[in-house]
């Protein structure tokens, strides 16, 4: 099985079939903190200027208003969470690494 790295450092000019996959890698990998659910998984192009990826999204069970949202960067081979609260909008750092994404939704529980 390939990993999530695997899967980030083989992307050259992902299609939705290849991100697609590496979004099926991540979910696979992701232990997803109590208290959150995923909401979403159509892969789709971000709705901005950039060529970024959307992968999944996330929803609080107990808060549905605070919401998080993955992306695939164009270019970077890496992911980076947007949380979007009531409280808070705000990115996290680009990473390869699924238990980072862990530790952030977990630091927003």
């Amino acid at each position: 099985m390939t990993s999530l790295r695997e899967r980030l450092s083989n992307l050259t000019d992902p299609d939705a079939d290849a991100v697609e996959q590496t979004r099926d890698t991540l979910l696979s990998e992701l232990t997803i903190p109590t208290g959150w659910t995923v909401v979403e998984t159509d892969v789709e192009i971000a709705q901005d200027e950039t060529q970024d990826w959307f992968l999944v999204a996330f929803q609080h069970e107990s808060n549905p208003d605070q919401r998080a949202s993955l992306f695939l960067l164009e270019g970077s081979h890496t992911l980076q969470l947007y949380i979007e609260s009531p409280e808070t909008d705000e990115w996290s750092e680009p990473t390869r690494d699924s238990t980072e994404i862990t530790a952030i939704l977990r630091d927003h529980s």
